[in-house]
């Protein structure tokens, strides 16, 4: 007989559930969300598991990893596809949701979600603080701006190296006001120096990086977003074809198709929103600011024409990951091109 595990975790309790085959339940109870309790409780058990399953989450990576340093058959499932399928009961409790998650092992109909790698996983770390610290900077950059259009003072567009000077400038006269919002302007003062210091850092990572070297000669490419498609990847391996990048990425139309019904809809926005975003000014910047008239701008360029320029940017942005991909694949640098196919 063969048995199967499904795991729902939260931060501090994982309900935990056992079927056999014929999906008769064989054990549940709630534990630690801590692997050795998890492992430990399986292990209590006395049975041969054939599949573990969780949902991927903030938690998945770090306790998939150590269930399979335990020797257990963890699964990292798709969080969406697995949600879809338990929307169909009609009580959702943790207790539930574990079950359903056997069952789910037990049928064998999930998704597998990747587990990406410590490195990638720390990569991520460092380009997530980078634009926490831009966002806290505008957020101040924008209080100032909306406290001093009170008083009647205008502070209109100002280089990021001459903010603070400007703001000075406009409050010479005011004491009082200068000096509430003085706190402001020193913390955006130490904000931009850990963004500095954050940007040197991720320089170094890039220079040192053969990869991102390369990808970094497709047009439009930059630092950030070589770094970024590398720790989204992570596993190019893990595509079958370059093409399935731009639907794991969410560049693809979403579609309908039913009856006599049967049209496509906006792009299904379903992977990393950063990366997409980053891809999305790459387009831009080959579509608008690359001075060469490319095969890849004259592409884009067709498709604004029979339909719109932010439809061209979305088209070029699916194209340059999956150029991007390929290059990865091959170990290849980016060649000019006499034409560029649809994607």
């Amino acid at each position: 007989m063969k048995y199967y595990a499904g795991l729902d975790v939260s931060t501090q309790e994982t309900a935990v559930c056992v079927v056999d085959a014929d999906g008769g339940i064989i054990a549940e109870k709630k534990v630690a969300t801590d692997p050795d309790e998890i492992g430990g409780y399986l292990a209590s058990l006395g049975i041969e598991l054939e599949r573990v399953g969780l949902e991927s989450g903030p938690c998945s990576p770090w306790l998939y990893q150590a269930l399979v340093l335990g020797k257990l058959p963890a699964v990292c499932i798709c969080a969406r596809h697995a949600s879809a399928t338990l929307k169909a009961q009609n009580v959702k409790t943790d207790k539930n949701d574990a079950r359903g998650i056997a069952h789910i092992m037990r049928t064998g109909w999930y998704r597998l979600s990747h587990v990406k790698s410590d490195e990638s996983q720390k990569t991520r770390v460092l380009i997530n603080t980078r634009k926490t610290l831009l966002g806290q900077r505008y957020e101040i950059e924008n209080q100032i701006r909306g406290t001093l259009k009170v008083f009647g003072f205008k502070v209109g567009p100002v280089a990021a190296s001459q903010f603070e000077s400007r703001i000075r400038g406009l409050l010479e006269l005011q004491s009082t006001l200068h000096s509430y919002v003085e706190p402001l302007l020193s913390i955006r003062r130490h904000l931009m120096a850990e963004c500095r210091e954050l940007d040197r850092r991720i320089q170094k990572m890039v220079k040192q990086d053969e990869l991102c070297q390369r990808l970094m000669t497709v047009p439009g490419v930059g630092v950030l977003t070589a770094l970024l498609f590398k720790c989204t990847i992570d596993d190019p391996r893990r595509f079958k074809k370059s093409a399935d990048v731009g639907v794991h990425l969410g560049l693809t139309p979403r579609k309908y198709a039913s009856g006599e019904v049967d049209y496509n809809g906006r792009i299904t926005k379903s992977g990393d929103p950063m990366m997409r975003s980053c891809l999305y000014e790459a387009a831009s910047a080959v579509m608008r600011r690359n001075a060469r008239n490319t095969a890849l701008k004259e592409w884009g360029g067709r498709i604004a024409k029979r339909s719109c320029r932010k439809s061209a940017f979305v088209a070029v942005s699916r194209k340059l990951a999956v150029l991007m991909h390929r290059m990865w694949i091959d170990g290849t640098e980016f060649r000019e091109q006499p034409d560029v196919a649809a994607a």
